[in-house]
């Protein structure tokens, strides 16, 4: 299974950021070969106020 480099991520943003802004960067390693190796990163989907939480922040797949 993927192991992240920190136990937890947490970050604070300032109001009204520019779209595309970078809020967080995570990191993940698999230590299998090749393909299955390969580490993909997706949102939980939740809400906020009511919002669905991916109107307000995305996440790079490949990168975190």
């Amino acid at each position: 299974a993927p192991v992240f480099a920190e136990e937890r991520y947490s970050a604070r943003l300032r109001e009204n950021n520019a779209a595309g802004a970078l809020v967080l960067r995570v990191r993940a390693t698999d230590a299998d070969w090749g393909q299955n190796a390969r580490v993909r990163y997706r949102l939980s989907e939740g809400r906020v106020r009511g919002a669905p939480l991916s109107s307000y922040v995305s996440v790079q797949a490949e990168t975190g």
